[in-house]
């Protein structure tokens, strides 16, 4: 394989990443300081935001009440009302965990 001295050791042109609708990359003009500083200004503040919606996402608190909500949805319908068959199944099985807790202490 031979290669340009314009492309990068993997094999790939080096050039500045484009937006869609951006000019064909002959047509590129040299950016200002102040375009570039304004344009990583751009990208802080969306990695920013990025950065704080995982935050958020992965917070212990939000993390809690998350699951707290999906196992209430898992009882409780709609309309408000009780899921008879799903509680009685829930209230079977924590029976059933606390007795064998229970057993295996005594033993």
């Amino acid at each position: 394989m031979t290669s340009n001295p314009s492309t990068s050791p993997g094999g790939f042109e080096a050039r500045p990443p484009t937006a869609p609708g951006d000019a064909p990359a002959s047509a590129v003009r040299e950016r200002t300081p102040a375009e570039i500083e304004a344009e990583i200004e751009r990208t802080r503040q969306r990695l920013a935001g990025t950065v704080d919606a995982i935050a958020d996402r992965v917070s212990p608190a939000n993390v809690v009440r998350r699951g707290a909500e999906s196992a209430k949805a898992q009882v409780i319908d709609e309309r408000g009302q009780i899921r008879t068959g799903r509680a009685v199944g829930i209230a079977a099985a924590a029976a059933a965990v606390i007795g064998l807790v229970v057993w295996r202490r005594s033993r």
